[in-house]
């Protein structure tokens, strides 16, 4: 199922997580994904708040065929689920074109809503990004070939454009745009990497789920009879203590995330009622990991559980022993 929701805005949402080979005829090398992610909506771009539009403003990709309004198109689209329009709105070299998805036989449903729109800001970051730019965006190696892609594009105007939410469960993100027989093009987009060099230094004070409304535990050593990469378990409670529909789980370093929803919604329901194990990547040089509880209904959060991942000998030392092995 490829599925669109508010500011996080790679499409093909939350189903490239699940893509172990193939992919669309005509896009992309089909491979794997680093993470899956959701689209975001919103109307046609005339009318937005708060300064990601005063500085879009400051430059002329504010008219009506600039980079801006054809991110706020796009969205628009994806809420209406006008696959067409989306296309056409999409580069040709955009690896993840929801219709290309779909006719090679995913599933496309489109989410959010006008409401969600005032909470997020837009605006051009970059006016005239290089090729090596886009390869500084993560996923990009993955998806595209640097000559190649650098031909492609090598009369066409670009530009980079931040997309930033107050939701705290939702990714700021990185939009490509560049321009295709003259018209802007969405090409490609990717999570803003927030990274500091000293982990401890995104980390929060520890938050115990001491009733077990969501979290019954975090297992750091828990051992994939499947994946080479380090993941945590987290144990759910076999039933909610607390009035949500989703709960979310990431982890700060790692910048990777799970979680469960309860919707009504006969053809998606993944509850955590039965006392379920999510599995999440983290950074085995110290990370944190936090379980946010959300009321989609009520458009409220809170953080249930939070907890860090020291390792054996502390954070600072495990990072400089990775900078001198690099």
């Amino acid at each position: 199922m490829i599925h669109s929701g508010l500011a996080t805005t790679v499409l093909v949402a939350g189903c490239l997580d699940d893509v172990s080979s193939g992919g669309p005829s005509d896009g992309g090398d089909g491979t794997g994904s680093d993470e899956g992610s959701e689209a975001q909506s919103t109307d046609d771009g005339e009318e937005t708040d708060g300064e990601g539009q005063a500085d879009a403003e400051a430059d002329d990709s504010d008219s009506d065929d600039g980079p801006v309004s054809v991110v706020y198109a796009f969205l628009n689209a994806a809420v209406e689920e006008d696959l067409d329009r989306m296309s056409e709105l999409s580069h040709s070299q955009n690896p993840l074109d929801p219709a290309a998805w779909v006719e090679d036989g995913w599933e496309f449903r489109g989410g959010g809503d006008e409401e969600e729109i005032e909470e997020i800001e837009i605006a051009v970051i970059n006016d005239d990004p290089t090729v090596t730019d886009i390869f500084e965006l993560e996923g990009a190696a993955f998806w595209f070939e640097e000559d190649a892609l650098a031909e492609t594009l090598e009369d066409a105007d670009m530009a980079l454009v931040e997309i930033t939410a107050d939701d705290p469960t939702e990714d700021d993100m990185l939009w490509l745009l560049a321009t295709e027989n003259g018209d802007w093009r969405y090409l490609f987009a990717a999570p803003v990497d927030d990274t500091p060099d000293d982990p401890e230094e995104a980390f929060e004070e520890p938050i115990e789920d001491e009733d077990d409304d969501v979290v019954v535990e975090i297992d750091w050593e828990y051992d994939s009879p499947t994946s080479d990469i380090q993941q945590a378990a987290v144990t759910l409670t076999e039933e909610r203590g607390i009035d949500v529909n989703r709960i979310e789980i990431k982890s700060t370093i790692e910048g990777a995330s799970t979680g469960a929803y309860d919707r009504d919604d006969d053809e998606f329901t993944a509850s955590w009622d039965t006392g379920a194990t999510l599995y999440i990547p983290y950074d085995t040089d110290g990370d944190q990991i936090v379980v946010t509880a959300i009321n989609e209904a009520e458009n409220e959060s809170t953080v249930v559980h939070r907890e860090h991942y020291e390792p054996e000998g502390g954070i600072i030392e495990a990072v400089q022993a990775r900078v001198r092995i690099r």
